[in-house]
């Protein structure tokens, strides 16, 4: 039997756009806009949240790959809707179309890769790679 498009894990996040969002918050010469990172932030989580339900206690998703085409300017203010949906899984690897808009349409569009990780194995990375014990910092 064949997955309809309703039936495809989605997720939607919401957040209002503030000052220290904008791409005017890194360099002063840059516009008071909704930044690239800030956009690919919240369709991140949207994806996470899309899964969250499939995950096994002590799995989270990490993002691997994202191409983002961030069509149009969102001032301070504008809420951002990042509706997230998974159109692929292979295994760890998860693949979504996120849909990113702001009340006047359409703000991003972007295709997120992201995998499926145990969280004890992430931690023993960062400490790995940070010179110490990453879950004792994270306290």
């Amino acid at each position: 039997m064949g997955t309809t498009d309703s039936a495809l894990p989605r997720a939607s996040l919401s957040r209002t756009v503030g000052p220290a969002d904008t791409a005017a918050a890194y360099a002063s010469d840059l516009p008071a806009a909704a930044a690239t990172p800030f956009v690919l932030g919240i369709a991140e989580m949207a994806c996470h949240d899309a899964v969250l339900p499939s995950l096994a206690p002590g799995e989270v998703t990490v993002g691997t790959r994202a191409v983002v085409e961030h069509l149009a300017p969102s001032p301070v203010g504008a809420v951002l809707t990042a509706e997230a949906t998974l159109v692929r899984r292979d295994g760890r690897r998860l693949e979504f179309v996120v849909e990113v808009t702001d009340g006047a349409g359409r703000c991003a569009r972007i295709e997120h890769v992201r995998a499926v990780v145990r969280s004890e194995a992430l931690d023993e990375r960062l400490a790995a790679r940070s010179g110490g014990d990453a879950a004792e910092r994270g306290r």
